[in-house]
């Protein structure tokens, strides 16, 4: 607004009322709250499947946000409000209506390969976006706001290599204050950047991390309270002539001990004419990415425990959550439901009466299972098994000589065959639908037909054909 004829009593008033919120208060996440709210509302939880509920709450975590927790360290209660709208979103309920979780959270809110849904925790994410700009602030040092950030905060006696001025309010202590204290393998965020000198121009000597992944302020404390010029840059330290540039002579055991080490530091290092550069140490590659630090964080947390399900890729979500979670016994069968102390429930399985309705009974030794999985084996023209839990069962297709896309193919019909199951059984239980094991086959079949062609790249795939198994 300068320049523009604009004085500045006006600017100052414009400034007042148009006010800087802090961010550290509840009330000032409202419009994060409404946003959570609006797309996560009930009449979706009740019209979508598991599955689709699943889908939503990654785009609303991956997408709305994001500027949010990109800038400003969200509040404990902020995280547990928004997570407690999430699991309600996810099975099924809102705020006035309550259903069971079947899940725990932490369970939940893990990656897939760790055993979970994917789904990433608002702390996690909020640590990991944060985080990409302190690696941007060395990364990115000739850029505009980098230099405001030193102007601002490297003051005369900071020698941090993040710096943080804490007299001043504002986003940028808080970013460095997680990147302090989020711990990972006994390091703090900040350990994993590490300088990669090429023309020694723009890593500091002392104060950057790019020996051993230390300071050598750290490394030789001694000689540092010595060095004149504590911000010198490692190229003013690795010509010829005179390197060192002391207030006094090294003399201590110490000091000359800590010399040695210098010396055989700058013995070992060779400039080249390549621009300095930073490595990000959690990632392989040497790049930096919020993914990275994400798998960082859960990486913390010992899940070998977890059963890892193997999802089938041309199966929808809601099929491939069905499984994951009937593998843990987390579906509402009646053993389940009468473990919760729910009132009058039929501890029988709907289906054929006979034996207590658990996961394992009724995917496994039900007569309609077995039949079920009689007509597959007769149909996909594999060797007959008979799975004593449901792990065995949903792990069949390693274990029937099958191979590449027709295991995988096998793999999706057996996740198929134990939905429509449940399917069937929930139909005879609130719909008094009697149980035909016809109807059940051909219901496999034909669903299995449309997502086959439809999600594995089958296209050209015939009904003949399908119903023949002549797929490969």
């Amino acid at each position: 607004m300068f320049g523009i004829g604009v004085n500045l009593a006006e600017v100052e008033e414009e400034a007042i009322s148009l006010g800087w919120a802090n961010m550290n208060r509840v009330c000032n996440w409202k419009p994060v709250y409404d946003v959570f709210e609006a797309r996560l509302s009930k009449w979706k939880a009740s019209c979508l499947s598991i599955g689709g509920r699943m889908v939503l709450i990654n785009s609303v975590l991956e997408s709305l946000p994001c500027y949010y927790f990109s800038i400003y360290r969200a509040p404990c209660k902020v995280i547990n409000d928004l997570e407690g709208m999430i699991r309600r979103f996810l099975w099924g309920g809102s705020s006035d209506v309550s259903k069971i979780h079947w899940v725990a959270w932490d369970r939940v809110a893990i990656p897939k390969k760790m055993g979970g849904l994917g789904i990433c925790k608002l702390n996690v994410s909020n640590t990991a976006l944060l985080s990409k700009w302190g690696w941007r602030f060395k990364a990115e040092k000739n850029s505009l706001w980098s230099k405001v950030i030193k102007d601002l905060h490297n003051t005369g006696r900071c020698w941090d290599f993040i710096p943080s001025n804490k007299a001043l309010a504002g986003v940028w202590n808080n970013i460095v204050k997680v990147l302090s204290r989020t711990v990972i393998s006994n390091m703090p965020i900040r350990r994993f950047f590490k300088g990669l000198v090429g023309d020694g121009e723009s890593v500091a000597f002392w104060l950057d991390p790019w020996v051993c992944n230390e300071h050598l302020k750290d490394l030789c404390p001694n000689l540092f309270r010595l060095e004149k010029d504590k911000k010198c840059r490692v190229k003013s330290r690795m010509g010829l002539g005179e390197l060192w540039s002391w207030s006094s002579t090294p003399a201590s055991v110490y000091e000359m001990a800590e010399l040695d080490f210098l010396v055989s530091v700058v013995d070992s290092v060779d400039l080249n004419g390549r621009r300095d550069k930073w490595n990000w140490l959690g990632d392989k590659s040497g790049n930096f990415s919020v993914s990275s630090v994400r798998r960082l964080m859960y990486s913390e947390s010992d899940y070998s425990n977890n059963y890892v399900l193997r999802w089938c890729k041309w199966l929808p979500a809601k099929c491939n959550v069905f499984i994951w979670q009937a593998e843990m016994s987390k579906i509402p069968t009646s053993d389940a439901l009468r473990r919760r102390n729910m009132v009058g429930v039929e501890g029988l399985c709907s289906i054929c009466g006979e034996d207590l309705e658990s996961v394992e009974h009724l995917f496994t030794t039900c007569w309609v299972a077995m039949l079920v999985w009689n007509h597959i084996c007769n149909w996909t023209r594999v060797q007959h098994f008979f799975a004593f839990s449901f792990r065995a069962l949903i792990e069949v297709h390693e274990h029937v000589g099958l191979k590449g896309k027709a295991k995988k193919v096998f793999q999706g019909i057996i996740f198929l065959s134990c939905w429509v199951i449940w399917r069937a059984r929930n139909k005879l239980k609130f719909e008094g639908k009697k149980v035909k094991i016809e109807e059940v086959i051909s219901e496999i079949k034909s669903i299995g037909f449309l997502w086959v062609r439809s999600r594995a790249k089958f296209s050209r795939l015939s009904w003949t054909d399908w119903c023949k198994y002549e797929i490969v």
